[in-house]
């Protein structure tokens, strides 16, 4: 049985050793990236399973495997580890006299529209650089976790979720709903009245099959009794789509603050039909640990304002 005692002599050490174990499953891996031998990483494996009173991998002839208990606190390792390298560069950062690092995951929509009038008055607000990561709700959330993120703009659900991680370690603010709209290109010529039976017809540029705007929009159909036809061009983001509809005959579906400013640009067409396409709640979201760091509160201050002025336009 572990004590408090036991459990402060951890080192970070103990944490790497972990890791590399859990990737490799090879103490003698683990080992050489630790720089050393394999009877010293094989001491220091037992030193930590004592100190935690739990066996966190079992040993095979080929190797050892992760227990239940080295998956999970390899997780939170991981997350602790990140935040050291974080702790790191901010105190470089310091020593420069200049403002730490804010890292920032962003989904796709929030980028295009918001994003940039945010990071501007941030800076005017004596705020220091901005780390962009653009990515899905999913995979920024995961960043965010593991600590290689300091918040996230984003959409919160049980389907963004990561495994191993529960909604009890975030905190979040809701900012605005994006509406969603069906576009076209503006190569032929507008037609008066379009159906779901026409879009059936047509060619589009969608995004990947795990995306919120495809899964949305395939539901769309189905309750119809229509299937979405496969796209002609798959994308990773709306951004390349509205790139591919810009002189073409392709459809699509956007965020309507990006169909808005295509449209004034002349690039696209926004098809005027009747659709159930939900609206994404979008969200500040950051981890609760990280509820006092000032520079984490200056952003989300000015975005709750900025996103307050967005909601009342009409």
């Amino acid at each position: 049985m572990h004590t408090e005692l036991s459990l402060s002599h951890i080192k970070f050490r103990h944490l790497i050793l972990m890791q590399h174990l859990v990737e490799f499953g090879n103490l003698h891996k683990a080992a050489k990236y630790l720089s050393i031998s394999q009877p010293a990483a094989s001491a220091m494996l037992r030193e930590f399973e004592k100190q935690l009173g739990l066996t966190l991998f079992l040993r095979t002839t080929q190797g050892v495997v992760p227990t239940e208990a080295a998956t999970l606190l390899a997780n939170r390792a991981q997350t602790i580890l990140n935040e050291f390298d974080a702790l790191v560069h901010e105190v470089k950062q310091l020593n420069k006299n200049l403002s730490p690092l804010l890292r920032v995951g962003v989904v796709p929509q929030a980028l295009f529209a918001y994003l940039p009038r945010a990071i501007e008055l941030f800076r005017v607000a004596n705020g220091g650089a901005v780390a962009i990561q653009e990515g899905t709700a999913k995979h920024l959330l995961l960043q965010l976790f593991e600590g290689k993120l300091d918040c996230v703009i984003g959409r919160l659900s049980g389907a963004t979720m990561p495994s191993m991680h529960n909604t009890d370690e975030l905190i979040f603010f809701p900012l605005y709903s994006e509406s969603i709209c069906i576009v076209e290109g503006t190569k032929e010529a507008k037609k008066r009245k379009i159906s779901f039976e026409d879009l059936v017809k047509r060619d589009w540029v969608l995004p990947r099959a795990d995306s919120s705007l495809r899964q949305q929009l395939t539901d769309s159909f189905l309750r119809r009794g229509l299937m979405l036809p496969e796209p002609v061009i798959e994308t990773t983001n709306y951004f390349q789509s509205l790139t591919m509809l810009s002189g073409s005959n392709l459809c699509s579906v956007i965020p309507q603050s990006a169909a808005d400013m295509h449209v004034k640009l002349g690039n696209i067409r926004i098809i005027e039909i009747p659709n159930d396409l939900k609206t994404m709640p979008v969200s500040f979201i950051l981890r609760a640990s990280a509820k006092d760091n000032t520079q984490v509160i200056k952003f989300r201050e000015i975005f709750m304002d900025l996103s307050a002025g967005i909601n009342k336009t009409p």
